[in-house]
């Protein structure tokens, strides 16, 4: 499920890309697709099956050993999928700060899920879903001033795959942990 759901919201976004990739994209970051009129219904549909998925993940994992953080994290970062669509960055100053504090909380609430996974699973897959997370976070990091480093969408989709990575690496090895004590 986790697969599937974590694909769905790659896809909305290659779409999203393949619509439109320019200059304004690539400073604006994957929220741009939330505020432009061809893309804001395909990246809506991204989001809710992408919160869907982590909503569902969450109680997937209820049954395991998995630590409080990551179920009630997984459930936050789901409501902050939505946070960030009704928060449109380019209606005001208000909602600007408001969607990049939603968008900096979720991602470092991101990082705190995967980090706490990696400390319980350090597997090769692991650790590069993780290595891949962070180079994306550095990348997004270094975009979000205004330096002139216009690579904030690349940054964030780098971040995307690294944590969807990890959390897939997870439900794998629980799955085969289950599948071993049956």
């Amino acid at each position: 499920m986790l697969l599937l759901t974590q694909a769905s919201f790659f896809l909305s976004l290659m779409i999203c890309l393949s619509i439109d990739h320019g200059a304004v994209a690539q400073t604006d970051g994957i929220s741009f697709y939330g505020v432009y009129h061809r893309t804001i219904a395909i990246l809506v549909v991204g989001f809710a099956v992408a919160a869907a998925g982590l909503w569902r993940s969450a109680l997937y994992l209820a049954d395991t050993d998995a630590p409080p953080l990551l179920l009630q994290g997984l459930r936050w970062v789901a409501i902050g999928l939505f946070a960030l669509l009704i928060t449109p960055f380019n209606r005001g100053a208000f909602l600007n700060w408001t969607h990049m504090t939603v968008g900096v909380a979720v991602a470092l609430l991101q990082l705190a899920i995967a980090s706490l996974l990696l400390t319980r699973r350090q597997s090769m897959g692991s650790i590069g879903g993780y290595s891949i997370q962070l180079a994306g976070g550095l990348l997004a990091a270094a975009s979000l001033p205004d330096w002139h480093f216009p690579y904030l969408l690349q940054g964030e989709t780098i971040y995307q795959i690294g944590f969807g990575w990890c959390l897939v690496e997870w439900t794998r090895a629980l799955n085969a942990r289950r599948l071993a004590a049956a």
